[in-house]
Formats: C-alpha cells, sequence, structure tokens
C-alpha cells in the first residue's frame, strides 16, 4: 500500500475517518451513561458489565487478530468492521435485553479490535518508507482524535436536536458507521509491499505467530508500549485530581478535560510523529520523552495540593500528558524498525497489543485500592508518583532496544 505524495495522505485520511467512528458504540456510555442506562433499563453492574465483557475479550481479539490481519487485505477486514459493527447499531436501537447486549458487546470485540485493529495498524505501516513511519503513525493518532472529536460533535447536535433521544443517536451512528465503511471499500487500495502480498498466502498461521514470539524485539516493544500506556491511562485521572484537591470549579474542569483529551493528544502525537523522523529513530523520541514524562511527574507530584497551586499542577499535568502523547504517537513504530517482514506485521501489532496494553485489565483495579486506602491528596500524590517507575522501567526497555536496532543495522 506504499504510495507516494498526497495520495498516500489522502488514504491515511479515508484510514483514520473509520477509526475516528470505529469505538463509539462500545463506549458510548462514557458520554451518555444516564441516558443509555434509561434507555435500556439496565442497572449500574449491567452497565459496568457491558464494558468489562468487552474489554476481557480485546484482550484475546488482539492477539488472534494480528493472525487474521495477515490472511486478508486490511481494505476488507476495515470495510467488515465498519459495516459490522454499524449493522450491529440498529439492533442497538430497539433497546434490546441484557443477554443481546452482552452479544452486541461480544460482536464489537470483534468488530472494532480482532477484524479492526491489527488490519488498520498493517494498513498505516504499508503506506510509507522507514523514513516516514513516525509521521503516519503520528499522524494517524492525531487524526483520530480529530475525527472523534468531529462525530462526537455530530452525535451530541443530533441528540439535543431531538430532545435527547437516544435512539435516534444510536441510528444516526450507525449509519455514519456504514457510509464510513463504504468509503473504506471504494477509495482504500489494496495493500502491497514488496511482494509481501503474494508472501501472505503461503505462510501458515502458526509459522507466522512462532516468529513473532520468538524475537525478543517484539516482546521489548510490547513492554515499552506497556510502560507507556500505563502513564496514559492513568493521566485521564488528572481532572478529578485538580477538583477534588485543588477544588478547580466545573467550568475550568471542562475546559481543561476537552484540552488534555483531544487538543494535547493531538498536538502531541503529531509532534512525535514529526520528531522521530526528524531524529531518524523512533526508539530516540521514545527516550526523550520518558526522561521528559518522568521529570514532569516529579514536578506534578511535588506541587502542593493546595488551591493556590492549582494553574502549576495544570501547567503540569498537560505538559505530561503532551509528552505522553508524543510517546503514543510513534510507541509502534520500532516494528518497522527491528525489521518485521510485512507479512508478519499484523501477528507482530497483535501480540504487542496485548502485552502493550494489559494494564487495562488490572491497573485501575489497583489504583482505585490505593485510593481507598489512601483518601485525598496523598493517595492521588502515591498513584501518579508510582507513574515515574513506569517511565524509568519504559527508559531502560527504550535503551536496550535501542542498541539492539543498532546491532541489527550493523552499527
Amino acid at each position: 500500500m506504499k504510495k507516494t505524495g498526497l495520495n498516500k495522505w489522502l488514504i491515511l485520511f479515508i484510514i483514520c475517518i473509520g477509526g475516528g467512528i470505529i469505538y463509539i458504540f462500545p463506549y458510548l456510555q462514557y458520554t451518555y451513561y444516564d441516558s443509555m442506562m434509561g434507555a435500556l433499563g439496565f442497572d449500574n453492574t449491567q452497565m459496568g458489565s457491558l464494558i468489562s465483557v468487552y474489554g476481557m475479550l480485546n484482550l484475546v481479539a488482539y492477539f488472534f487478530g494480528g493472525i487474521v490481519a495477515d490472511r486478508f487485505q486490511p481494505k476488507n477486514l476495515l470495510t467488515f468492521s465498519l459495516v459490522g459493527t454499524g449493522l450491529t447499531g440498529f439492533i442497538f436501537a430497539t433497546y434490546p435485553s441484557y443477554g443481546v447486549m452482552l452479544l452486541l458487546s461480544v460482536i464489537w470485540s470483534i468488530t472494532t479490535t480482532f477484524t479492526y485493529w491489527p488490519a488498520m495498524m498493517k494498513a498505516v505501516k504499508l503506506l510509507g518508507s522507514s523514513e516516514e513511519q513516525g509521521r503516519l503513525f503520528g499522524f494517524r493518532e492525531a487524526l483520530f482524535s480529530v475525527l472523534a472529536l468531529v462525530f462526537s460533535g455530530i452525535g451530541l447536535f443530533v441528540f439535543n436536536r431531538t430532545g435527547e433521544n437516544f435512539k435516534m443517536l444510536v441510528i444516526t451512528y450507525s449509519v455514519i458507521y456504514c457510509v464510513c465503511g463504504v468509503i473504506t471499500f471504494f477509495f482504500l487500495p489494496k495493500a502491497t509491499s514488496d511482494g509481501a502480498q503474494e508472501q501472505e498466502e503461503k505462510h501458515s498461521p502458526v509459522e507466522g505467530l512462532g516468529y513473532v514470539l520468538k524475537q525478543p524485539n517484539v516482546w521489548l516493544v510490547g513492554l515499552i508500549i506497556f510502560c507507556a500506556y500505563a502513564v496514559g491511562i492513568t493521566l485521564g485521572r488528572v481532572t478529578p485530581y485538580l477538583t477534588n484537591v485543588f477544588q478547580m470549579g466545573v467550568s475550568t474542569a471542562a475546559v481543561v478535560s476537552i484540552i488534555n483529551e483531544y487538543a494535547i493528544g493531538t498536538i502531541g502525537s503529531a509532534v512525535g510523529g514529526v520528531a522521530s523522523d526528524k531524529l531518524k529513530s523512533s526508539t530516540r523520541c521514545l527516550k526523550y520523552c520518558f526522561i521528559l514524562m518522568a521529570v514532569l511527574l516529579a514536578a506534578f507530584v511535588a506541587v502542593p495540593g493546595v488551591p493556590q497551586f492549582l494553574m502549576f499542577a495544570i501547567v503540569f499535568g498537560l505538559s505530561t500528558k503532551l509528552m505522553q502523547a508524543a510517546t503514543r504517537g510513534i510507541y509502534f513504530v520500532p516494528l518497522d524498525e527491528i525489521k518485521v517482514p510485512d507479512n508478519y506485521v499484523g501477528t507482530a501489532v497483535g501480540v504487542v497489543s496485548v502485552i502493550g496494553f494489559l494494564s487495562d485489565a488490572f491497573l485501575f483495579t489497583i489504583w482505585g485500592k490505593i485510593m481507598d486506602a489512601v483518601p485525598g491528596a496523598a493517595g492521588y500524590k502515591i498513584m501518579f508518583g508510582s507513574l515515574i517507575g513506569f517511565c524509568v522501567v519504559g527508559l531502560v526497555l527504550t535503551v536496550i532496544l535501542s542498541k539492539r536496532i543498532k546491532m541489527l543495522q550493523g552499527k
């Protein structure tokens, strides 16, 4: 799928159109919790179970989805994912029973992770040369964030204009999913890269998985992502920290939350991608990011938890998020530098995704226990202070990987 000039970036934009919408249904309750719960007639436990089932299945879906991504065209898998998720929305709009909604959560794990995530990452990787991987992945992350905001805005507009009609919201998103799927099918080209597509038909799934699992560098990439991702998801607690400890107002909290989630994430990912290519090494860029994150986290934790220091906390918190966003934009780029063959890229993405995103399964439980045991500012400082350890480990692993890459390159 390697293209030159404007065509390549248009293809990236088409890929990102689907990325902006793909995760809206599984996480719709994050934005419309009360409306969704009231429409479906569920209790809090049932609402939580929908997310838990989806999250647990995703760990399996990442792994096996990578194998599927190496057997089929990304174009076909992405189209299936978008149209399939959109069609389930019409069932969702009938306000089905709890059992059916659990089934939809299972289906969404298939369509948004199993057939989507590794295929999408492989499609992006095959778009350009090694010299462009940082920008491609960085701008992918940035465009995902921007387009997710656009689609969320469309949904909010429909929801408000229809008198907070949840059914119309779901139907609108269903149509958008299907339209994005059609656009993907007609405008996304078939993936080709140095004869890799022909090779894809010859190797067995077991052969590809065996090759990837035996590569120490693949495990190192996964563990680096684990460290960076753990920092990222925990930084989602910055806003409640500022409101509960520094007594930040509700309106200010809303502004900070939007900046933290969308503006900082978008800018940081793009900057990280450009910096990675300028430095001609994603691992070098990752090392700088881990160092800066550790320093900024130390400053963030050191700020006294009193209202008079609110602005300092906001600045250090958002600055840390900026560095983490830069890291997130490029932490899959080393897969190119460790020379994973194109016909095994999907499998490699699946394996490192399982390792990298594993903290979703347990980290918030740990933070919750810490916050219950040590309430108030002290609990938050323990939580955010622990992230410095993740940065240090990530830095060490990145240094090791960087040295191994130089050995591969004969330097």
